[in-house]
């Protein structure tokens, strides 16, 4: 039995490393460049099944060779890639990234054969789904195969997760978020849908809630706020609290966000302690900034302190 689906966006990372961000119009030589796996859903998916959760991803490739390769990398990581589809209509999705020497990020997404991926691929999946224990997306695939997604999890009693990002706010659907139970999104992503400026802690209080009640989330909205940590915000009594992050060095944050969401999903299967969840979710974003790329910088949990292990 699978334990984590993951409606999943696939993307190559193209990385550029340089000392600074290039401005409009200006040529500047780098200092490495790196090819990696990326794409957002398949980040978390990878970061989860390091963890140890048993992982399933539905997603759309490109009959080329990074496509080829992609398969290749999921099997590796002990992801099933029986739900996997194939098109020769576009590409494998790609992403140039582009990072400075303190560690941030730049990044352009070409997603290909990503938003070829539909609703009746999804329900040609409703079997895995209904077998599983949580499903997680997010808005690099179309909008309308994520909704179908969440409508056939919540028919069979599985939790739904959204990473809204990127955030997409000219596409909200309300469906897609009234039956997400915990939304997960940065403080950017926050203030777009939540129409609010974000600039304390206050604000993140009344952004939290005003997605929760507008959007009807079942059981919590989470709000990453960067290297100040976690907001929650629980839909059953409005209570919230921050879970702060442990200063570390920063090389790259790239995938940092995705790493967050697959670990929180695999402790979300393995704990009922919410806070206990967000912790060690945010411990183990923590450890992939300190080294460089998306899916190579996610430690297994074999790798790590004993403290990830329950």
């Amino acid at each position: 039995m699978t334990d984590i689906v993951f409606v999943a966006s696939c993307n190559v990372d193209l990385i550029s490393y340089v000392d600074k961000m290039p401005i409009l119009g200006e040529t500047l030589m780098g200092n490495d460049f790196k090819i990696g796996f990326g794409g957002k859903g398949a980040n978390k998916a990878i970061a989860c099944s390091r963890l140890g959760s048993k992982c399933l991803v539905i997603s759309k490739l490109g009959n080329d060779v990074f496509g080829k390769n992609y398969i290749d990398n999921f099997k590796l990581n002990n992801i099933n890639t029986d739900k996997v589809f194939i098109t020769d209509k576009a590409s494998t999705g790609v992403a140039p990234i582009c990072v400075d020497k303190d560690g941030n990020n730049s990044i352009i997404v070409i997603l290909g054969a990503n938003l070829l991926l539909s609703p009746e691929d999804i329900e040609k999946c409703e079997g895995s789904i209904r077998n599983s224990k949580i499903l997680v997306t997010n808005l690099e695939i179309p909008v309308e195969t994520a909704t179908k997604s969440f409508e056939i999890a919540k028919k069979y009693n599985v939790t739904t997760v959204l990473n809204f990002a990127p955030a997409s706010v000219e596409e909200i659907n309300e469906k897609l978020l009234n039956n997400t139970d915990y939304l997960i999104l940065n403080e950017i992503e926050a203030g777009q849908l939540g129409k609010f400026n974000i600039h304390s802690k206050e604000d993140v209080q009344l952004a939290s809630l005003y997605l929760l009640e507008n959007y009807h989330i079942s059981k919590g909205v989470i709000i990453t706020l960067g290297e100040k940590g976690v907001f929650f915000i629980n839909a059953r009594d409005k209570s919230y609290f921050q879970v702060p992050c442990h200063k570390v060095q920063v090389v790259d944050t790239s995938g940092a966000g995705d790493a967050f969401v697959g670990a929180f999903v695999h402790y979300l299967n393995r704990s009922d302690s919410i806070k206990r969840v967000i912790e060690l979710a945010t411990e183990y974003a923590g450890l992939t900034v300190q080294s460089h790329g998306t899916q190579s910088s996610y430690p297994s949990i074999n790798s790590i302190d004993q403290k990830f292990k329950i």
